[in-house]
């Protein structure tokens, strides 16, 4: 069916496709090398002699050299010849090795399919063909090109004497308009190159088209030039066109120009261990056409080099303190598009989207650089003297007990002296001026705060009755707290609500709590930064804020139980009832019955609008403790 066979030298003028024959041969006709190059600059091509990162290209080639040419024949079906190597072989007009299909053009469409195994650029295509005058029967051939591997196929180029007839297309070697630039055009070839050895068909990927100066910001033009795969059909001549005596299809060489697709970020394409063609990737960049950053190089979202901006991949600044990192698109935008990259995993106790925070419980060391690995130190609180472990993240100052000072919170405040008691380690001092009467509120006493709180000794139960009594069921993280007056603001994370029968609609995420002064002093509630808690409390009453003022409140009425797993089913179980009702079908003094304490102490805010004998007599015949039966344990 085909064959090889040789001619003798042509003495035909040499008219080269300006293109071919501008470029070294020993370039151009040569495979993928192992050798880097040297051609183009004595340095790395993709950077500047002082090291800034620039516009570069992979070498150019043909990258058809050496590739099998799979030949089939549409009427009979697939007809696949691996030995079709003559097109792609070192091409000598002084010994020409040419490829004959017997049958010649009028018996089918032949399809010559190369496969170039990667994603190139293609500038050129050509097909010089064995005989050496000019043609005078019908031409008609196509190109196509895949981007995919052969799984679809999308036209570049007609040739035909009759465009409208064979391709329904006009005549015509330039697109009108840019919309056009990326459809295929149909033309008569007429007349042919002449060359030693022949005449060339040359196909030009770019010529005709309006944005080719245009080509490095073009992303139209830089899809409409990427393939994988070429394919050129010879169409059988038509049913109505009589050929005295139909030509032998013969070509003695098939040429596919162009450069690894590297997005500008490369000068070498090379064979890997597998066998595959990848670029050489430069600017930190990476993947098989380097079209994405390498890891943590992820400051800046990526882009094609351009001959003006070189558009190099950026590493995230973590200070040393991580390793991995992450783009957000969110962050590029707030910043002016200057840097996007979110730090990941911060080692040495740092946190932060550059890891330039310390976590809590650790404090800068303003000795040591911020990329030094003991930047961040432990906060050096005195277990009495300070509230928790937590300490300012850039100062290093503890946050101190009442009558307590100090940057670590290790020794007293003038008018307080050395106590015993590890609840009031600095009590006041038995002569204090006025001034320091005024300005101080006097902490309570051990025997006061027993008094006080009157803190429980057994296990805590609950059911719906006790449930139904309280504003709110919240399971809260504690995230931190702060002075304000004679109250501490807790910050905290509102992670469930299970119930919330107030007009204050409570809602998940952050939320201020408050809490007095005296009652945090003594212990009720036990809030401790860094923890989750099940709060179990009322809103506010009678506090003194404005009418339009609400602000969720922990007094020493609230239980604050470190939260347990298991507790959740119950919990659930509770809410699913009062969402059907079952709390407001009981009677309004069950429901408002506050918990009392053994003393008899009911918080204001907890008293209900009835009358003033009723309730005292409900609250001297109360049990002692929380009344509670079945449920919820502690």
């Amino acid at each position: 069916m085909v064959r090889a066979f040789s001619l003798p030298p042509s003495t035909s003028p040499f008219l080269a496709f300006l293109l071919l024959y501008l470029l070294p041969r020993p370039l151009l006709f040569s495979p993928l090398s192992h050798v880097p190059l040297s051609w183009t600059s004595p340095h790395d091509p993709c950077y500047h002699p002082d090291g800034r990162p620039r516009h570069c290209l992979s070498e150019f080639i043909n990258a058809a050299y050496g590739v099998p040419v799979n030949a089939s024949r549409s009427v009979r079906g697939v007809e696949f010849d691996g030995n079709v190597t003559t097109l792609t072989d070192l091409h000598n007009p002084h010994n020409l090795t040419c490829w004959q299909a017997e049958g010649g053009q009028d018996s089918g469409d032949w399809v010559l399919t190369v496969p170039l195994g990667r994603r190139f650029e293609i500038t050129y295509i050509s097909l010089q063909f064995c005989y050496h005058g000019e043609p005078s029967d019908p031409i008609s051939i196509s190109i196509f090109k895949s981007m995919d591997y052969r799984h679809s196929w999308r036209p570049m180029q007609h040739y035909s004497n009759d465009c409208f007839g064979d391709f329904g297309l006009p005549s015509q070697t330039v697109a009108r308009t840019r919309h056009q630039e990326t459809e295929p055009l149909c033309s008569d070839p007429r007349p042919l190159q002449r060359q030693r050895g022949g005449t060339v068909l040359a196909f030009s990927a770019l010529d005709g088209r309006p944005s080719s100066p245009d080509f490095d910001y073009s992303p139209t033009l830089q899809d409409w030039v990427t393939a994988t795969d070429i394919r050129v059909v010879f169409h059988r001549a038509s049913a109505n066109t009589k050929l005295t005596s139909p030509p032998p299809l013969v070509l003695s060489d098939l040429q596919v120009g162009g450069r690894c697709k590297c997005n500008g970020h490369a000068s070498k394409c090379r064979r890997d261990d597998a066998g595959r063609a990848v670029c050489v990737c430069e600017h930190h960049t990476a993947g098989p056409d380097c079209d994405v950053c390498e890891d943590f190089y992820f400051d800046r979202p990526w882009h094609r080099a351009t001959p003006t901006h070189p558009n190099p991949c950026v590493a995230c600044e973590c200070n040393g303190h991580s390793n991995k990192c992450r783009f957000s698109m969110e962050v590029f935008q707030q910043s002016g598009r200057r840097s996007g990259g979110v730090c990941l995993k911060c080692r040495h106790h740092t946190a932060g989207r550059h890891c330039q925070y310390c976590h809590n419980g650790y404090t800068r060391d303003q000795s040591k650089p911020l990329h030094h690995r003991k930047a961040c130190q432990p906060c050096q609180c005195h277990p009495l003297g300070a509230v928790g472990r937590w300490c300012n993240h850039t100062s290093g100052q503890c946050l101190c007990r009442q009558g307590v000072t100090g940057l670590r919170c290790n020794r007293c405040a003038r008018g307080y002296k050395q106590g015993t008691s590890p609840l009031r380690p600095c009590p006041p001092a038995g002569h204090l001026t006025a001034s320091d009467r005024n300005a101080t509120i006097c902490p309570p006493t051990d025997e006061e705060c027993v008094s006080h709180c009157q803190p429980s000794q057994v296990k805590v139960r609950m059911n719906l009755d006790t449930y139904c009594r309280k504003d709110y069921v919240l399971k809260v993280q504690v995230r931190g707290m702060e002075r304000s007056g004679p109250w501490w603001q807790f910050s905290i994370s509102v992670q469930v609500v299970f119930r919330t029968g107030s007009p204050t609609h409570i809602r998940r995420g952050p939320q201020s709590l408050w809490v007095p002064d005296r009652d945090l002093a003594c212990g009720c509630p036990a809030l401790h930064v860094g923890r989750t808690f099940l709060l179990i409390g009322a809103n506010e009453g009678e506090r003194g804020w404005a009418p339009d003022e609400r602000r969720l409140v922990a007094d020493r009425s609230t239980l604050a139980l470190q939260w347990r797993e298991h507790w959740s089913p119950k919990l659930r179980g509770f809410r699913g009832q009062d969402k059907r009702g079952r709390c407001a079908d009981r009677p309004l003094h069950q429901q408002s019955k506050p918990l009392e304490s053994q003393t008899g102490y009911i918080p204001p805010h907890l008293l209900a609008d009835t009358d003033g004998g009723n309730s005292a007599s409900e609250v001297s015949t109360s049990s002692p403790q929380h009344r509670v039966t079945q449920a919820l344990k502690a």
